[in-house]
This record gives structure tokens, sequence and C-alpha cells, in this order.
């Protein structure tokens, strides 16, 4: 029976990816990992750092059923040199026909390799929209698409980001939105069809803790929190999220605007591109039949 093949590729420096071992307990590729394997455990994964210096040992990017692209700590604008190699491997990766994710980063990496724009936040209030993307809405077109069966038009979600998409490329369609950004995007460039969020679905309320963690000391610096504690309040707090947490008093701070009783822990996005874009476009292009592997 068939069997997907997906290469996950981590957006992070190593130091990056050391420093959410650290306080996450993992690399994010390694989390995606995790999620795709709890989906179904047949499922072949690779992992890959295309930031790192020297060739990718990978198979043709052809060769794969999808490719996802994890967040990252780094900023596309900036001129770095594992940057600028992401951005090629990118490019690459829609030129061989293989259906792409991805989140945050891997969303802004698409939209740059596409030829759109990304730069730092210009909202005036906040540098970092987190621990939540409140208030994100389905546009029309994002309303019908497979990538959001079963959100509700109106959702709140885990984030964590400090720069935007300020200019789409030409084959790119808005598929959700709040108030200060784009939130999820289609993108179809060269042969493969893009899809990607800014937001996180794939984070559990512990990982966002350890992602804030992570960040403590910029979250600090860019205004985002007060002081170190207030950081480590919040991640606390955040730490008990699960479905059908109380939130204690005291903590409903870091949950103003956040509908907690109908706020979806599912990766919906991600297991919607598996199903609806990665399988089907398996089949048109490797003539499988409806062997594929069962749940």
């Amino acid at each position: 029976m068939e069997k997907l093949r997906i290469l996950i590729c981590d957006g992070n420096t190593e130091a990056d990816r050391a420093s959410f071992r650290k306080f996450v307990g993992c690399t994010p590729s390694k989390q995606f990992e995790i999620l795709l394997k709890n989906y179904n455990s047949q499922i072949r994964t690779e992992i890959a750092f295309p930031a790192d210096p020297g060739p990718l040992m990978t198979l043709p990017l052809g060769a794969y059923d999808g490719i996802l692209i994890t967040g990252s700590n780094s900023h596309i604008y900036e001129a770095q040199p594992g940057n600028l190699r992401q951005i090629e491997f990118a490019k690459k990766a829609f030129a061989s026909g293989t259906p792409m994710f991805g989140v945050c980063w891997g969303m802004q990496l698409a939209v740059v390799a596409a030829g759109g724009e990304v730069l730092p936040s210009r909202v005036a209030d906040y540098s970092c929209e987190t621990p939540f993307a409140s208030g994100v809405e389905l546009t029309s077109y994002g309303s019908a698409h497979p990538m959001h069966l079963s959100r509700t038009s109106g959702f709140d979600v885990f984030s964590f980001h400090s720069d935007e998409v300020t200019r789409l490329p030409s084959e790119a369609v808005v598929t959700a939105r709040n108030r200060d950004f784009i939130q999820a995007v289609e993108i179809k460039h060269g042969r493969s069809t893009f899809w990607g969020v800014q937001y996180h679905p794939e984070l559990s309320g512990l990982d966002q803790a350890g992602f804030l963690r992570e960040s403590a000391l910029s979250l600090v610096e860019d205004g985002s929190y007060e002081s170190l504690s207030h950081v480590e309040h919040a991640a606390q707090a955040i730490s008990m999220f699960k479905p059908g947490a109380e939130i204690p008093e005291e903590n409903l701070v870091h949950f103003e605007g956040i509908d907690t009783n109908s706020f979806e822990f599912r990766p919906v996005e991600i297991l919607n591109w598996l199903d609806h874009l990665v399988i089907p476009t398996a089949k048109r292009r490797f003539g499988w039949g409806d062997g594929w592997i069962q749940k």
C-alpha cells in the first residue's frame, strides 16, 4: 500500500534549534514529525535544514508527496546566508510540483520566493502577535477553501510573529486575515501549490509556553511584556491551556479577547493539507489508486 513521504524543512539556524530544544524540548521540525506520526504512524518523514551551509541530503524534491516548512526565529528581509539559502530552496520546491505547506516563517518564505514581500510588523500598539492571533476571519475565498474545512468563519489561534506579509505574489489569494495581518494564503507558483498560515495551529498550550520562554528576552526588549517575570507568568498560564481547561481568575489577563470555550486545539489546516492536497496530488502524479494507508 502507498505511504506518504513528507519532507519537513526546519527554518531555524543550528543555534536557534538548540535554543528550542532547551526551552520547548525539541526543535520545530521534530514537533511536526511527531504531529504527522500521531496522525498516521506510517507516514514517512525526513527532516532537512536548508538554513545550514553545505548540500541538503534529500531526495529530488519532486520525489516527495509533500514539503512542509516550519516557523523560524529568522527575519527574511535580512540578507543572511541562511535566509538566502532558504529562499533558493523554496524556489526549487515551487518548481518541483510537490504540494507545499508553511507555518509562520514558512508562509513568509513562500511569499518571498514567489515574488512577494515581508517586512517588520507595522502595527503601532504591539510588536509581536503572541500568544494568540485573535479575531481571525476567513475571507469569501477562504470560507470555501479545503485548507480551512471545519474552521468556524471567525476563530482565535496560537500565534508568534513580529513580521508580516506586506505584498503578495501575483499568484496568491488570501484565505484568512484579522484586523492587523494576512493570516493564511494559497499560492500557485511554478508547478506547485502552496497553502500556508501565519499562525501556529500545530502548537499546544505547553508548546506555546516554551516559545514564550525561548524568546523571553526579546519580548521584554520590544515591549510586548513588561519583565521576564511577566513573561514567565504568561507562560505558566498558557502551559495549562488545553481542551476543557478552566482558567483561574488570576490568569484571565493572558486570555483577554480569546474565546477559550470554542478554541480549536487540532492542527486543522495541516491535516486538511494532507487529506485535500497532498493525497489527491499524489494520486494524480504517481497514479495511486485508493489504497493509501488508513488512519
